[in-house]
């Protein structure tokens, strides 16, 4: 029979568990629709760089960035996503 204490601890680690995987979800989509993005913006106060633009007009140097950049940000939430699959298994 399971007492209050271990009731509210599982409840405690359940609650920790949900939001860890709701957060790799989240992560998965973002990387999903980064890839499939057809456009990339960085935008600061009063300036907005857009690179996926130059690089349909054919600029290479652009286009090559782009996947870089593409790359290197799949890259960073999928090593988000290791270390939070680590800490469910923690759990």
């Amino acid at each position: 029979m399971m007492d209050r204490k271990t009731l509210e601890y599982m409840t405690d680690r359940t609650k920790k568990a949900t939001a860890i995987v709701n957060k790799i979800d989240g992560l998965t989509k973002q990387a999903e629709q980064l890839i499939n993005a057809q456009e990339i913006r960085f935008k600061g106060n009063h300036v907005l760089v857009d690179l996926e633009a130059w690089a349909q007009k054919g600029y290479r140097d652009s286009a090559r960035v782009v996947a870089k950049i593409k790359t290197f940000a799949v890259q960073a939430i999928n090593e988000e996503i290791q270390q939070l699959e680590e800490e469910l298994a923690a759990l």
